[in-house]
């Protein structure tokens, strides 16, 4: 190969490789700070929905509720924060009446961000929750969040459609 030949060869792997140190540079607290804002479920407006606040000291904070009809529905609890090198979502679910976390008592769900792009990203799941995912997408008044999990072993998939509240 000649040395003409291995600067263009140099050259279209640092271009191809751009676009990834691009997105993951933009993995950062300020970068996710579009996810703030109270969120409501498009298909049960008044029975479950999803709020998301920039507190100090570089942290989102978030909670959600679900009331499905007839059923006694869950809370939410998160946060948004550095974890050494990485950015993460810390995750703790309740029983409608906040009486036990459903995850162990000591350990929140761990989810590390990646793939982050302006208005979307996707949280992996860390520990026992590896394999699992969830990403969250902006466009305008819209939230979405896709979610895949492992319950007992079976998969399943969740999508959440937000709208934002006329409130905010």
């Amino acid at each position: 190969m000649t040395g003409t030949s291995l600067a263009r060869l140099a050259l279209l792997t640092l271009l191809l490789a751009a676009p990834q140190v691009l997105r993951a540079q933009t993995c950062s607290l300020a970068a996710l700070q579009w996810m703030a804002g109270t969120w409501l479920n498009s298909a049960n407006p008044s029975g479950a929905q999803e709020r998301w606040a920039v507190a100090p000291g570089d942290v989102l904070m978030g909670s959600g509720w679900e009331f499905p009809p007839g059923k006694t529905g869950y809370a939410e609890f998160m946060t948004i924060r550095s974890d050494g090198p990485t950015i993460a979502l810390f995750l703790r679910h309740f029983g409608g009446d906040l009486a036990r976390a459903w995850e162990e008592p000591t350990a929140p769900m761990v989810f590390n961000a990646s793939d982050c792009a302006d208005h979307s990203v996707l949280f992996n799941g860390q520990g026992e929750h590896a394999g699992e995912r969830m990403r969250y997408s902006r466009s305008g008044d819209s939230l979405t969040i896709v979610a895949d999990f492992l319950h007992h072993g079976t998969p399943q998939h969740v999508e959440w459609h937000m709208t934002r509240s006329p409130a905010d």
